[in-house]
């Protein structure tokens, strides 16, 4: 059975509605600008949804942020139809069932999705007409959440009063911060967090991926940046959604963003449209190879066999250069990666032999980076060193607990950085024949 209804009284009256009826199905949310939601219901309750500005942007989110331990490298090369799908009902279902996610990750999950998109039809409808369509139909196969449909109400319109009241009804969770002004931020902010906020707030990440990628809250996050926007300092721009997992036959790593949205992996897509994809080496360092823009700055000694690539990241110019001249000077290919929110992306490109780990570094530290790095199967047994300037044990401790290989006290000197690789890879090709030599 199928029914129409124009928007009259909102979505809260449909869903209350349906919630009465007991009603098994879907419910249809036309916007006039085009934008659709779909909220699957079994015996009136939530069990699911899909659409919105950006779904797939938003399932990489919440993957990252309820499924932190999930090898995002695995899964996504996994889809239950055999072609494009992996955000189907199902697959988060087929990911349970296998032991990939806990039924509880899947639940939060799915809540968290709920409370997203039921947030931005209600302020969606603020502003134009909706149209909705019921489709009656059996339940889904199987439920991961039966979302009571009052209380999501109640939860979502006490997030939306808070939004009002702090002056953000036509502010879009879903646009991105980025700095316009970075000479007048720089008088107004201290050192360190201007070099965050520059980095971070690059028109890249959506309001709701910086506040998961920060641990934040949304309400919070977006209230301390109004200033500088209201200034003119920092603007919100419209973003597009991430290309959808399996486009292309070589999308098989997760996002570039954040993942971690900073933590995790993803698919390709526009470059200007994925969460912590800029320069490799930072506004510091050299620029790309010009005659090939998509491939990854390091530098390559040319030579008959391939070049051991060593990746340091590490927020310091200083180290990374001093790194890089100790290594290119013994043979090997450099990566340097000053963004931490861009490490994972970058390894997950350029594949690395060996990885140095600064422990210390703004928004995300070498312990919360090497866990990542250690969820993606291809670096399982890749060594990672880590370089901090507390050379104590509690710091050498927990380093191992999060899957580190080593561990290397700052100042960084060559000798010990040449006595780390030699235990941990062969000899470059340069330092085999000067040996021979």
């Amino acid at each position: 059975m199928t029914s129409v209804h124009q928007a009259l009284d909102g979505l809260d009256s449909q869903l209350q509605s349906l919630r009465q009826l007991q009603f098994s199905g879907w419910l249809d949310v036309q916007a006039a600008s085009g934008l659709q939601w779909r909220f699957y219901l079994s015996s009136g309750r939530l069990v699911w949804v899909k659409g919105g500005l950006h779904p797939v942007r938003a399932r990489y989110r919440l993957l990252s942020q309820h499924c932190p331990k999930l090898d995002l490298n695995a899964a996504l090369s996994f889809s239950p139809d055999g072609h494009q799908g992996y955000w189907d009902y199902r697959a988060l279902l087929t990911l349970a069932k296998r032991q990939m996610i806990t039924g509880e990750q899947a639940a939060a999950l799915i809540r968290g999705a709920v409370a997203e998109a039921l947030f931005d039809v209600k302020q969606r409808e603020q502003a134009e007409q909706l149209t909705f369509t019921c489709f009656q139909q059996d339940s889904l196969e199987s439920s991961l959440a039966l979302i009571n449909t009052e209380h999501a109400l109640q939860a979502t319109q006490q997030v939306w009063d808070a939004w009002c009241r702090a002056g953000l009804k036509n502010c879009s969770p879903n646009l991105a911060p980025i700095v316009q002004q970075p000479e007048q931020l720089q008088r107004q902010v201290s050192p360190s967090l201007y070099q965050t906020l520059v980095a971070i707030m690059d028109g890249k990440r959506t309001l709701r991926d910086l506040a998961i990628l920060m641990r934040k809250d949304l309400l919070v996050l977006t209230q301390s940046l109004m200033p500088y926007i209201h200034k003119g300092t920092m603007g919100l721009v419209a973003i597009p959604d991430l290309a959808s997992p399996k486009t292309s036959t070589d999308s098989k790593v997760g996002p570039k963003a954040g993942s971690d949205v900073g933590s995790n992996t993803g698919p390709k897509s526009n470059p200007a449209a994925e969460p912590g994809r800029s320069q490799v080496n930072g506004p510091n360092q050299s620029a790309p190879n010009q005659s090939n823009p998509n491939q990854p700055i390091s530098n390559q000694p040319t030579g008959d066999q391939p070049q051991l690539l060593i990746a340091c990241v590490d927020d310091s110019p200083m180290d990374c250069r001093l790194m890089e001249s100790i290594l290119l000077q013994s043979g090997y290919q450099f990566v340097g990666i000053q963004d931490p929110l861009q490490a994972l992306p970058i390894l997950l490109e350029t594949k690395p032999n060996l990885i140095f780990l600064d422990l210390v570094m703004p928004i995300a530290s070498g312990y919360e980076i090497c866990a990542q790095i250690r969820r993606v199967s291809i670096f399982k047994k890749t060594p990672v060193i880590i370089l901090t300037g507390n050379d104590g044990i509690v710091d050498r401790v927990r380093a191992k607990v999060v899957g580190s290989s080593d561990f290397l006290a700052k100042p960084i000197e060559a000798q010990r950085i040449l006595t780390l690789l030699r235990k941990y890879l062969p000899l470059p090709t340069s330092a085999q024949k000067a040996a021979l030599s």
